[in-house]
């Protein structure tokens, strides 16, 4: 009888890694994939409990400053319609309503001669969309009109904490609208480059937790060095945005 049957298949024993990591490989996709429909699940839910909450907010605060103004409560009005414009959610019908509101109230009382409301109304309008802007600016073809009439009204009166001596109403007007305009927001392009710092030290960091060390507490010095280059840069950068932005 031949000894061929005997040996063992050195060409079936050389595949088998290959045959076993195959499903392993399969198994640890899954795996990953499952965690990150799990992680964008509950990020969902979160986000829409953050939304709901805001647009339930927005509307009872609109509906209370309707309310206040029906009473003939001018300056409460304001105080809720502003908080209804704060509750921001892009498409939110509450946040325009609001908007709307206190344009209209503003006019009004100015055509009353109501200054006090018609002010208060406008700095609604601006405190409103500044509060709210991010990297865009909601509401935004508002803004210039609430500076324009802020600026108009306040050059109308007699501030005795400003100095206007020697000037016109419509040099005063021009001084007040200058203020107003100057835009001292952070910088959009440097928030997002501290952001990359962020995300690049703490991507080293996390690299270096998940493979800088063997299951045997065994360092594995390329790793642990990628990592630590990331984390100094990812710092640098992070530093130096939030320093320029």
């Amino acid at each position: 009888m031949s000894d061929d049957s005997a040996r063992p298949d050195s060409s079936s024993e050389s595949e088998r890694p290959d045959v076993v990591e195959r499903p392993l490989g399969r198994l640890f996709g899954r795996a990953l994939v499952k965690k990150l429909a799990v992680a964008a699940a509950v990020i969902g839910l979160c986000l829409g409990v953050v939304v709901t909450r805001a647009v339930w907010q927005g509307c009872a605060a609109q509906a209370e400053g309707d309310a206040a103004l029906a009473r003939g409560d001018r300056d409460e009005a304001i105080t809720r319609w502003r908080r209804a414009a704060r509750w921001y959610v892009p498409l939110a019908p509450h946040v325009g309503r609001a908007y709307d509101r206190l344009e209209e109230l503003a006019r009004q009382a100015e055509e009353q001669g109501d200054i006090d409301s018609a002010l208060a109304a406008w700095r609604g309008v601006r405190s409103s969309i500044l509060a709210t802007r991010s990297f865009y600016t909601p509401q935004e073809h508002r803004l210039e009109p609430a500076n324009q009439r802020i600026a108009a009204l306040m050059a109308g009166l007699q501030d005795p904490a400003i100095d206007y001596s020697g000037q016109t109403e419509a040099e005063r007007r021009q001084w007040h609208y200058e203020l107003l305009s100057r835009d001292e927001s952070p910088s959009v392009w440097w928030s997002f480059i501290a952001l990359v710092g962020l995300a690049l030290w703490l991507g080293g960091g996390f690299l270096f937790a998940l493979r800088g060390v063997t299951a045997d507490d065994a360092l594995v010095a390329r790793t642990a060095a990628l990592a630590g280059i990331m984390v100094a840069i990812g710092l640098f950068v992070w530093m130096l945005g939030l320093h320029l932005a």
